[in-house]
């Protein structure tokens, strides 16, 4: 059995691949020094177990003699929670398990940058994964985490694109402002929460009206039609270049972006796969294009 791990800077995305070509997902923030990584591996990564296809199984935990197999985990690293470490916590508790750290070299696309070794390894694997999924169709890849890419993806090659600040970092922005201006949040609960806290399906999201009546409003509109306009920008500016260009959407903010994303584009050119990354990852480990996962609750 393969899991993948993305870690990310704010969250640990778990994407397992059962021996039948079913798929599970699961999405947590990134484990705290003072939570524990251990106690987060044992009670969370592993004990909570992963949903299986096969009704007599339920849900299967990954801890103790309940799934002795040998698993590979393939790790890929973005954010600031040390690999190894997970790896190790892993290990104490299977210690038979493989674990395989991505790298560069293992992304096989062509890339027209101008400094191949310095792209993030996530917006490589999402730019793999979509090749993988597509072929050589022209994409923009827009991955919403802690920052947003919109990447442009065309005949089987990356070409770079923009890095925007994140919806969560933006909001930060505005009190250092003005002290008489609120920190917002466009969810109605925070989408992140203290970990180890699931957020897969959490986007309790209210489309921000404009005119904002109130100060508030008026920094959520800023804030998500900003975002939206500059991400519909580049989709326009490319697809006077690229026809039927498609826009992919992944990454925690995805679904939030995706409802005005829709109003601003044409809904039909819009993909919104949240296993993106994780799915390019399973790909190098050879066991190829998968189908949509099933996210879980845990």
């Amino acid at each position: 059995m393969n899991i993948a791990l993305d870690i990310g800077n704010t969250c640990l995305k778990r994407f397992v691949v059962f021996p039948n070509g079913t798929t599970s997902y699961a999405s947590w923030c990134i484990p705290t020094e003072k939570s524990g990584l251990h106690s987060f591996v044992k009670a969370t990564l592993l004990s909570c177990g992963v949903q299986t296809s096969f009704a007599s199984a339920g849900r299967l935990p990954l801890n103790g003699d309940a799934c002795r197999p040998s698993i590979t985990w393939w790790i890929a690293q973005t954010g600031n929670l040390d690999g190894r470490k997970l790896q190790a916590a892993i290990f104490e508790e299977r210690p038979k398990d493989q674990f395989q750290f991505l790298t560069h070299q293992d992304i096989l696309i062509k890339q027209n940058v101008d400094a191949p070794e310095k792209v993030g390894i996530d917006r490589l694997l999402a730019a793999f994964s979509a090749v993988n999924l597509h072929g050589g169709k022209p994409m923009l890849i827009v991955d919403s985490g802690t920052a947003i890419t919109v990447d442009l993806v065309c005949d089987q090659t990356f070409h770079g694109g923009a890095i925007l600040p994140g919806l969560s970092i933006q909001s930060q922005v505005y009190p250092a402002i003005s002290p008489k201006l609120p920190l917002v949040s466009l969810y109605k609960t925070p989408k992140i929460q203290e970990n180890p806290a699931p957020w897969a399906n959490a986007c309790d999201f209210a489309l921000p009206a404009f005119p904002g009546k109130n100060s508030e409003d008026a920094i959520k509109n800023g804030l998500y039609w900003g975002t939206v306009g500059a991400i519909a920008h580049f989709f326009d500016w490319m697809q006077g270049q690229w026809e039927n260009l498609r826009l992919i959407l992944t990454g925690g903010d995805a679904e939030c972006l995706l409802s005005g994303l829709s109003v601003a584009l044409p809904p039909e050119q819009i993909e919104h796969r949240p296993t993106l990354v994780s799915e390019g990852i399973i790909a190098i480990a050879g066991v190829g294009t998968v189908g949509n996962a099933t996210n879980e609750e845990v």
